[in-house]
């Protein structure tokens, strides 16, 4: 238990920190969709594609490899030899190939858009990815010493400075999709300026170490192909709909993204604290069988449904009201993509969670295999479904190909390390409520249905019996949770 409220702490923290970077994206909305058409909102969601692409390969698997011998280093030293292994190997590999990137940012427009009009905003978007990069680490460093409130700092600036430069380029200089890109690299780049001399330099210790370089690359260079493999599966379908479709279907298809970022931004407060409490307590415990680890797991993956999938449900319920009262009716069809985003996000971080057991036991070329099957699946499927369905193809592409990724993560980290608990009802649990959720968004806007608000608050409550009911949660689990949340508001009061 001590753990779970480290863990429970930890991720408050955090997730209040990545709640202000996710809450920009949303707060923007309103302006972005009035000034923005749904095809330029497409082309920024193609850049980030495209720049997730090339950061993957650029990146050499540096995040895991890094974390990882983060805590294999016996002393504060060592540890500092790491993280400043890990920056200069990332200033190399990212400087050289994004210099000759942005040379030729004029050509990579055209590839993508089929004009040049947008090769400075290309430009500024390899320029941004190496920023990017270089906060990465900084960010780790925050996680490593358990600096949750540091790094909520880091983004209470952040959402300061995004919001400021985002409304003065797009809405009042009226820039564009310009504007939203160079609004992005100012932000990214006053943050890792600060972040760095605000805390993370005192954290290196300036000797470049051979060894470490060796251990980091050894154990990353197989992360790569599965990165690559995680963007074939998460984000290459936008590239089908570039093809097969329009840049309007692109940004349609981005608008029901930015409706789940709540699902993303609990995975990421999850990820950023879950994994240190989880290395932590797998190598302090001395018991071979590794019991509280497992345990922990376990309540990690039970808490993480209920909490997750509640809110999921809660949005899909009510996406028609909330997506028409936050953007301007051309976006409203992007609602149908919103219940797969959320659910397919959901799953995803459960393989995560799940398939701990190969992370624990350094079994990382596994997940290139695993990640293989899940991509795979996913390019079949956008062969059939982006050309039929457009941007809800892809949509149900996406959690099609993440639950078969989970299926055998989840069982292929069992041989590695077992951990006895139900595998059925979590499931039974997770499809029920995607079916409800996706009932409402597709009654509303394809069958014309008027549904009051009073049903959908009822359905709502209702759903909040299925986690009891599939064994997810426990009345008492769930008493002690609402105790907390209450205590936190009476303090707030």
């Amino acid at each position: 238990m001590p753990n779970l409220k480290a863990l429970s702490k930890d991720s408050a923290v955090y997730g209040f920190g990545t709640v202000l970077k996710k809450l920009i994206g949303i707060f923007l909305l309103p302006f972005y969709t009035r000034v923005l058409s749904p095809s330029e909102y497409g082309i920024l969601s193609t850049l980030v594609t495209f720049a997730f692409f090339t950061s993957v390969i650029l990146s050499l698997g540096l995040g895991g490899a890094t974390s990882r011998y983060y805590f294999v280093a016996d002393t504060e030293k060592e540890k500092g030899k790491v993280l400043y292994t890990s920056l200069i190997i990332r200033i190399f590999s990212y400087s050289i190939p994004l210099f000759f990137l942005i040379y030729f940012s004029n050509n990579i427009s055209e590839l993508l858009f089929k004009t040049d009009e947008y090769k400075y905003v290309v430009a500024i978007s390899f320029a941004t990815i190496f920023i990017t990069a270089m906060f990465e680490i900084q960010s780790q460093i925050f996680r490593f010493n358990r600096e949750p409130w540091k790094f909520t700092l880091v983004n209470i600036i952040r959402a300061i400075i995004t919001p400021i430069s985002g409304i003065l380029l797009v809405v009042i200089l009226k820039l564009g999709v310009f504007g939203a890109t160079l609004s992005s690299f100012i932000t990214s780049t006053i943050i890792l300026i600060f972040a760095f001399f605000y805390y993370t330099r005192k954290k290196y210790t300036r000797d470049f170490s051979k060894y470490w370089a060796k251990k980091m690359l050894k154990f990353g260079f197989p992360l790569i192909f599965t990165g690559i493999l995680v963007w074939v599966n998460s984000m290459s379908d936008r590239f089908f709909l570039l093809h097969y479709s329009t840049l309007e279907q692109i940004g349609l298809y981005s608008i029901g993204n930015t409706f789940a970022q709540p699902i993303s931004l609990i995975n990421i407060a999850l990820a950023m604290s879950g994994a240190v409490l989880v290395f932590s307590l797998y190598n302090d415990e001395q018991d071979e069988n590794k019991p509280k680890t497992k345990a922990f797991l376990t309540k990690i993956w039970y808490s993480y449904l209920f909490i997750s999938i509640t809110i999921a449900t809660l949005i899909s319920i009510f996406s028609y009201d909330i997506v028409n009262f936050i953007t301007t009716p051309k976006y409203i069809e992007g609602i149908l993509a919103i219940p797969f985003l959320m659910f397919s996000l959901i799953i995803y971080q459960s393989s995560q969670i799940t398939g701990n057991g190969m992370t624990i036991k350094e079994q990382s070329k596994q997940y290139f295999w695993i990640m293989l099957i899940g991509s795979g699946t996913n390019v079949i499927l956008n062969f059939y479904f982006v050309p039929k369905f457009g941007f809800v193809g892809a949509a149900f592409t996406t959690v099609t190909s993440n639950s078969v990724y989970f299926i055998i993560a989840y069982f292929w980290s069992q041989k590695y390390f077992y951990i006895k608990r139900s595998f059925v009802l979590p499931m039974g649990y997770f499809f029920i409520a995607l079916g409800i959720s996706l009932f409402f968004p597709f009654a509303q806007l394809k069958f014309n249905l008027d549904i009051s608000v009073w049903v959908k608050i009822l359905v709502f409550l209702i759903s909040l019996t299925l986690p009891f009911i599939f064994k997810v949660m426990k009345i008492q689990m769930a008493k002690s949770y609402a105790l907390k949340f209450w205590k936190i508001l009476k303090k707030r009061n």
